[in-house]
């Protein structure tokens, strides 16, 4: 009852204090007639509070985002399924979600009546410019008498995952990633003796054909075994993303960070479509998030975990690049990395940490050319490279890498086709944006 009081409207409200001031007028004067209309006004919202205390509804609300992981700039709709579960109607109500500001204003919904066994769907889209992981809800009901007195407001606990990643571009076939994607997704493996003690084996696991069970090896170890007589096999590339805030320039979605991730998503998602298994190294020392993403069969399930983790990567404080290189240093694979502002440790590190003979692909983003703005300039707006990143990418170049140079003019695609380009280049020699440094 107290919550229901408490829950009077200003309409509810004033009916009370005129029904109050007309009893105590009534009284005062000595009209009996008076003192009825009192009671009578009073009474209105009094009773409705105390109906209102007494009503239990049964609202199930039930939330579903399709599809739960977009680009920026992309829609998402949110569905809202409501059903009234309980026997009694409700009058007037006022539904509101609750949005996070990067996804737009909250949404509003309102519902003249709820019968017995109602049920009803309302949808919304939802889009961000800006990337990371959102929580839609919890669902907020305002329950209003047919009077306007009481307006009682209940809160669904339930919420919804929305995952906002960044700008995926479509990039051209590259040589380097056709050579190393081999030629299928089961490569046979072949014995050379066909004795059953060569059989190569491994443990049982659910799922498994009876029938393939080694029984030899089994009575041998005490745990069931089963015969590997194909083995799965996938080419693994890594991708390096250069993180740090010292080697980037701007801030919000113009920024060098947030082109390096786009390029860095795209790159992912490019090798995970050639047939390649992929996995994300930054500047931290994460050994969890930078696991192999093994799913041969599914590119959208193996670059999901890359996708969600660059959703929320924030810049990093890290001065050095010494972690991500001892993750990769021993590492097989393609090796891709999108740079920003090196060092001469940097350069070092990216140049002897890393085996020699292995294919490595860089992007050297010029962060400079953003002068820390925070805007964009136009597509085609290539100013002149620094002698700096210049520099820099000659000594890579030199260590084994191919490079290429991308400023805040350049779109990923252009970058990724130029890089494409310098592996076709004739003579044995790397370039840098089309300059012979003389590579291995």
């Amino acid at each position: 009852m107290r919550e229901a009081l408490a829950a009077l409207t200003t309409r509810g409200r004033a009916f009370l204090a005129a029904g109050g001031a007309t009893v105590v007028c009534s009284v005062l004067l000595g009209y009996d007639a008076l003192l009825r209309v009192g009671i009578l006004a009073a009474a209105v919202p009094l009773l409705t509070a105390a109906l209102a205390s007494r009503a239990r509804y049964r609202l199930r609300a039930d939330r579903v985002i399709a599809p739960g992981r977009v680009a920026v700039g992309e829609v998402a709709t949110v569905t809202l399924g409501l059903v009234n579960e309980g026997r009694m109607p409700t009058g007037l109500l006022l539904l509101e979600d609750r949005v996070p500001y990067a996804l737009g204003t909250r949404p509003r919904f309102v519902v003249d009546h709820m019968g017995r066994h109602w049920s009803r769907e309302v949808s919304y889209p939802v889009r961000s410019d800006a990337r990371g992981h959102f929580d839609v809800g919890p669902l907020s009901v305002r329950v209003s008498d047919p009077f306007g007195m009481i307006e009682l407001i209940r809160t669904f606990s339930a919420t919804s995952h929305l995952v906002v990643t960044p700008t995926v571009h479509r990039l051209a076939p590259v040589r380097a990633v056709s050579d190393s994607t081999g030629a299928g997704d089961r490569r046979p493996r072949a014995f050379s003796v066909g004795s059953a003690e060569d059989v190569t084996v491994r443990d049982y696991r659910q799922g498994d054909d009876l029938r393939r069970v080694h029984w030899r090896s089994t009575a041998r170890t005490g745990e069931l075994m089963v015969r590997r007589e194909e083995q799965p096999w996938q080419s693994r590339a890594t991708v390096l993303l250069d993180a740090r805030t010292v080697a980037h320039r701007g801030n919000g979605p113009g920024s060098s960070l947030e082109w390096a991730v786009s390029a860095t998503a795209s790159v992912s998602v490019h090798l995970a479509q050639a047939g390649m298994s992929v996995r994300l190294i930054t500047d931290r020392a994460d050994a969890e998030a930078s696991t192999w993403h093994d799913h041969p069969a599914s590119p959208l399930a193996q670059t999901g975990p890359v996708l969600d983790q660059l959703a929320a990567l924030q810049a990093s404080p890290q001065h050095r690049l010494e972690n991500a290189v001892q993750a990769i240093s021993q590492q097989p694979g393609l090796l891709v990395a999108v740079l920003g502002h090196l060092n001469d440790h940097d350069v070092s590190e990216l140049s002897r940490g890393l085996a020699p003979g292995r294919r490595k692909l860089a992007v050297l983003v010029d962060s400079d050319d953003w002068h820390g703005s925070g805007t964009e300039p136009e597509a085609g707006s290539a100013r002149s490279r620094t002698p700096e990143v210049m520099l820099q990418a000659t000594m890579l170049s030199r260590g084994g890498w191919a490079v290429v140079v991308a400023g805040a003019g350049d779109t990923v695609p252009a970058a990724w086709e130029r890089l494409g380009a310098q592996l076709h280049s004739r003579g044995g020699h790397l370039q840098v944006d089309g300059e012979a440094v003389g590579g291995r």
